[in-house]
């Protein structure tokens, strides 16, 4: 029944809400019938002691019986309450008045009170209770109690009765305003309560739907983003997600492409060969040529296989670099060595500029001299034949900087953002010029950025390319 957000939101939210408003409810309701008994009792404690005055008026004979009459009538009939004057004889009280709301004056027998009722209100202090005084009434009433005071002395008490059923119909208006309140703050709570809920549901919702598209294999879809809160935020990382899984999905399917490609090449030239050697197809003074070619595709192959190897273990992390101090400048001499027949191949001219005899840098030297080795094969192969080939290192705020640089035909500048890439080769376009894998740059790329170093390259086109990267110099 609960299993969507949406539900859930909603009923946690509406409970949480009925319960604050019954709370609320409860709280005024409770504090507005403490605060109507206070406002009650002090008014009739004000009536009463207004009423002692009128009546020492009326013992000094200043006013007349009718007078008196006359204000207690309005006191009675405005608050619906009886009014009690009794004046003490010795232990024994005479009830004189008694004023109703039906406006009713009665000349009472003697009525005894009982030291409990009235000891309070003669030694000056105010009484105020709830119940039926002493049985005197057949319901609850507020009693409030006040000395009668003549010519400064106590002389007997006022007491003021009002039914509490006349303050209860004055809560129950209000409580019935209140809980008309509660109810109206309910119903407007739901309405927001629904469309809240499903402002944040639905965009989770969607969320979930395009999720399961995507894990079936669409990668088009997408989240539309409508606000700019924590789900907003949320859409928006989602999407930028989504469009790395596509990415990532159309690397994957050119990946496997490019592999399929690169592979089935040179195993077809191997088997063509080696077919054509057995079948006798192939003069057999030629034999040994074709066996060369067909070696030298295997080669390629193994090259391939094994930079394919190495791209992997190192985005994945398994490619721990071992850090050592050595000299840059040594390794470049020694991997110039290694190369020395190609570079005589195509005459070639190289132009060494070092930092200083020695240029002590801190790197993994297995990885870095993989990086030189691509940079320098990369500038041997697309040289032009008797070009230069600068190689310089340098210093600067902490770092060691060293460009390889060729004269070849450069390239083009809409192609420079793509040459990181697996299997991306410029010389695709272009013949005459000897193939590669298109995983040598990538390798390079990958290795400096484990290096946390940088490398870029500069090329024009006609002009030749230079390729720069850096290495924290041993301090």
């Amino acid at each position: 029944m609960f299993r969507s957000l949406f539900s859930r939101l909603m009923v946690t939210y509406f409970v949480i809400m009925l319960i604050t408003l019954i709370t609320l409810g409860l709280f005024l309701s409770n504090a507005l019938q403490k605060y109507t008994l206070k406002a009650t009792e002090e008014e009739l404690i004000r009536e009463a002691k207004e009423l002692n005055r009128h009546y020492e008026l009326y013992d000094k004979g200043w006013v007349s019986r009718e007078y008196l009459q006359l204000i207690s009538h309005g006191i009675t009939r405005y608050e619906k309450t009886s009014i009690w004057v009794v004046r003490v004889v010795g232990d024994i009280g005479l009830l004189q008045f008694q004023y109703t709301p039906q406006g009713a004056e009665e000349e009472m027998e003697v009525t005894p009170f009982s030291k409990d009722e009235i000891i309070n209100v003669l030694k000056g202090n105010m009484i105020k209770n709830i119940g039926k005084f002493g049985e005197r009434f057949s319901v609850p009433v507020l009693t409030i109690g006040v000395p009668l005071r003549l010519d400064q002395q106590i002389k007997g008490a006022i007491f003021f009765h009002t039914p509490v059923e006349e303050i209860d119909l004055i809560l129950y208006r209000l409580y019935g305003d209140i809980w008309k309140a509660v109810l109206f703050s309910a119903v407007l709570s739901v309405v927001l309560l629904y469309w809240i809920s499903r402002r944040i549901s639905k965009p989770l919702s969607h969320m979930n739907e395009v999720s399961r598209e995507i894990a079936n294999g669409n990668y088009s879809r997408r989240v539309k983003v409508v606000n700019r809160d924590e789900t907003g935020q949320l859409a928006v990382s989602f999407n930028a997600m989504a469009d790395s899984l596509e990415r990532l999905e159309d690397m994957r399917r050119s990946f496997v492409a490019n592999v399929s490609h690169e592979l089935r090449s040179p195993l077809t030239s191997m088997r063509g060969y080696i077919q054509g050697t057995l079948d006798g197809t192939f003069n057999p003074k030629e034999q040994k040529k074709y066996l060369s070619i067909a070696l030298e595709e295997t080669q390629r192959l193994n090259k391939l296989i094994n930079e394919l190897l190495d791209l992997s273990q190192i985005e994945s992390g398994q490619f721990p670099l071992n850090y050592t101090d050595f000299d840059i400048n040594e390794q470049i001499r020694q991997l110039l060595i290694t190369q020395e027949e190609k570079i005589s191949a195509k005459g070639m001219d190289i132009k060494v500029d070092f930092q200083g005899d020695k240029c002590l840098v801190r790197a993994d030297i297995d990885r870095i001299q993989q990086v030189i080795i691509n940079l320098l094969d990369n500038a041997i192969k697309f040289n032009r034949q008797g070009g230069d080939l600068h190689i310089r290192t340098w210093k600067s705020r902490g770092k060691v900087f060293v460009r390889i640089q060729d004269q070849g035909p450069g390239i083009p500048t809409d192609e420079i953002k793509n040459i990181w890439e697996r299997f991306y080769q410029v010389e695709k376009s272009r013949s005459g010029l000897e193939r590669g894998t298109g995983l040598g740059l990538s390798i390079v790329k990958k290795i400096i950025d484990e290096h946390q170093q940088r490398i870029w390259v500069h090329s024009r086109e006609g002009q030749g390319t230079a390729f720069i990267f850096s290495l924290d110099a041993k301090l």
